[in-house]
């Protein structure tokens, strides 16, 4: 844990030196948002450079990040530090006054705060994380590369994503050999997307009041307040793309180097957090354009942008290219005709792939898209139909008509971005998943307090309905004990704030200091209750997780009779928990045929196609030049021995409407001389394999 803390304030320290001292950025939220941009570039970059040429191993990175350091100590030992606290700041206890922000306060702290604690010490049950996030990131810390193992018997895209996220989430790893922090990764993307939101409000010119208002009800929308207790990427991309609309208006004011940089790391790391990014980056080049063009003395500041998408927005894209000619990989891609990324121009496919972006269309429907499903079905809160919708569609016809002589491009740009935001949501990606419409909801929020405002809507009616909005949010950010343990908890922290606020400076001072050194000892006490926690809570977790029970029985007994063993998997693709404690085995899928390790791209004559019916995609995993295909028993076991596997562990297939199992399970029952059961249960056989 030491460990730990040192690297993050070693980095942290850094991006502190560079944003105030360097780049001289003086408001409390653009700083604050700038040293976490930094900080997470740093990270990325330096893991990305060390695992390029095979060194991503632990003290390396500690000795490069320190290195970085020290060269930015010296280089601005004698700059003052510009950082100076928002000149309203003496204002703060008298923001505070307000019941209202209390109230918000009161449940962001302490519903997040629940949630955080069930997290630390408990196992991580979110389905991407088991499947690739985590996964990708051990098999880094392992091996000190950034290989990617081939993501078996599902969708095999994850395997060609960009992996910001999962870089992000190996830092974390790193010191500590397990998740134990790592499962709360999107936290800080939680505190970015609040400031973003917060300050686009105010630069706007929407009051103090009505900013906190819009960021913390986006903030407590039950969809997006749920992702804290998953390691997906989802919160990332929502934050970072917020945040290159915060600096666009941050360039319209001040077109500068700094403010281009802020961007420009913010467009960067958004591009390669998830392939989904591709298109909404589109969307924040095009205002970035215009400025240029209106700025044509300081142009050339677009050259910073192109590095920044090339540093740390590109290396998946360009891996992907060199490994396979196709920058989008797994998808044909075509600029038009047929759907997005796929279909034929001309005849002509502009990149070749293996699987045509209709196949995910294949699982849902028309009615999938359809608003009352979004409003009334996905945890979307009662801001959406309040604030939200009302936002969007109100909010650049009461400026034409009531601001018309105020209105700026930027500022026109960004009350019809919602829009532009869901026709690429809708159009151009195949997947209907509410996730992927975040940031929308968080500038949508902002605008309806906008169109409030413009209105001049009375302030008691909008503060009663942002009361409204909390309160239903609430009964929806949480189940059972959870949700009653952190309603009495909030009602305490709001019914004692008024006193907490009061407290003197000093006072708090000690106090920070104090909690500080409390929260660091008790996250060691923590870490080791997660420890002792961890495969027997993925049985605890069952109810709260919605994993199957059968899987979380077979993990633990792999668990406990393992130690530094090779595993060979195949099935469902959920790797992770298969390494066992501090990662202590090796996990392999173990090809059938004689292309071993098997990587899709290896397959040049592949094709995957599926449907509603998962039995009919694990048969097309086995059609002919597909990676599945030419099965040998004689092959496989030769793969398994040369790699000294000691178990097999067999998966159930996936989503299929009968239980089905994958052939490697009739392989290993037709040779009881080479694999000896010694697990069985519903879904998941085990095999000892005698050498």
């Amino acid at each position: 844990m030491i460990t730990f803390f040192l690297m993050n304030l070693m980095v942290m320290s850094t991006a502190y030196l560079l944003v105030s001292r360097a780049l001289k950025i003086k408001p409390l939220t653009e700083c604050l948002i700038g040293v976490f941009l930094v900080y997470l570039s740093q990270i990325v970059v330096t893991e990305m450079a060390l695992g390029i040429f095979g060194q991503l191993y632990l003290t390396n990175i500690i000795l490069l990040n320190f290195i970085i350091f020290l060269w930015v100590y010296f280089a601005t030992r004698n700059l003052p530090a510009a950082f100076k606290s928002d000149p309203s700041a003496g204002t703060i206890p008298a923001f505070l006054q307000n019941k209202i922000i209390l109230f918000l306060i009161s449940i962001i702290l302490v519903f997040g705060l629940v949630k955080i604690a069930i997290n630390l010490v408990n196992p991580p049950f979110g389905w991407d994380s088991l499947n690739y996030h985590f996964t990708f990131a051990v098999e880094w810390l392992k091996n000190g590369n950034l290989n990617i193992p081939i993501t078996i018997c599902d969708d095999p895209s994850p395997s060609y994503y960009p992996i910001n996220g999962s870089l992000f989430y190996l830092w974390l790893m790193f010191p500590l050999r397990n998740v134990f922090l790592a499962d709360l990764g999107q936290l800080p993307f939680f505190i970015l997307g609040f400031l973003a939101v917060y300050d686009i409000a105010r630069k706007i010119g929407l009051a103090k009041n009505y900013s906190f208002y819009a960021a913390a009800l986006f903030l407590i929308i039950p969809n997006f307040f749920k992702q804290l207790s998953i390691a997906y990427v989802d919160v990332m991309v929502a934050s970072l793309f917020l945040t290159c609309v915060l600096f666009l208006f941050s360039l319209q004011k001040k077109f500068s180097a700094k403010y281009v940089l802020f961007y420009s790391l913010s467009l960067g790391l958004l591009l390669g957090t998830k392939t989904i990014a591709f298109p909404y980056s589109a969307l924040l080049i095009l205002p970035f354009v215009y400025l240029c063009f209106k700025n044509m003395h300081k142009a050339y500041l677009f050259f910073i942008v192109l590095a920044a998408l090339i540093v740390l927005g590109g290396f998946t894209y360009m891996r992907n290219f060199f490994e396979t000619g196709n920058p989008l990989y797994p998808l044909n891609f075509s600029a038009a005709g047929g759907s997005a990324f796929g279909g034929k121009l001309s005849g002509i496919t502009i990149f070749k792939g293996v699987i045509d972006s209709a196949i995910y269309g294949a699982h849902f429907k028309l009615e999938d898209y359809r608003l009352t499903r979004l409003l009334f079905h996905e945890g979307l809160g009662v801001q959406a139909l309040i604030f939200i919708l009302p936002g969007i569609f109100l909010a650049l016809l009461v400026a034409i008509i009531e601001r018309r002589k105020s209105l700026s491009f930027n500022l026109v740009y960004f009350l019809i971005l919602p829009v532009l935001v869901y026709l690429v949501y809708r159009y151009l990606i195949p997947l209907p998943n509410v996730r992927y419409l975040y940031a929308l909801l968080g500038m949508g929020m902002v605008l309806g307090f906008y169109a409030a405002e413009v209105l001049s809507v009375p302030r008691k009616i909008v503060g009663t309905l942002v009361v409204i909005c909390a309160i239903t949010s609430m009964a929806e950010l949480a189940k059972r004990q959870e949700l009653v343990i952190s309603i009495i908890l909030t009602l305490i922290l709001f019914f004692l704030s008024p006193y907490l606020i009061k407290v003197r400076i000093r006072k708090k001072v000690v106090f920070g200091i104090f909690s500080l050194v409390f929260i660091f000892f008790a996250l060691i006490l923590l870490e080791r209750v997660y420890l002792k926690n961890e495969f027997p809570g993925y049985k605890k977790m069952v109810k709260y997780s919605g994993f199957w029970p059968e899987a979380t029985v077979a993990w633990a007994w792999l668990n406990t009779e393992t130690s530094s063993n090779n595993i060979a998997y195949v099935g469902r693709p959920v790797a992770f928990p298969l390494y066992g404690t501090n990662f202590k085995n090796n996990v392999y899928y173990v090809s059938v045929n004689k292309t071993d390790p098997a990587k899709l791209h290896y397959f040049l004559d592949s094709h995957y196609q599926w449907g509603y019916d998962f039995s009919a995609q694990h048969k097309n995993f086995e059609a002919k030049g597909n990676y599945r295909s030419d099965a040998d028993y004689s092959v496989w076991l030769g793969n398994l021995l040369r790699r000294d596997i000691d178990y097999l562990f067999v998966y159930s297939s996936h989503q299929t409407k009968e239980l089905e199992f994958p052939m490697e399970d009739i392989f290993a029952k037709e040779h009881p001389e080479r694999f000896k059961p010694v697990f069985t249960n519903k879904t998941v056989h085990i095999y000892r394999i005698i050498k």
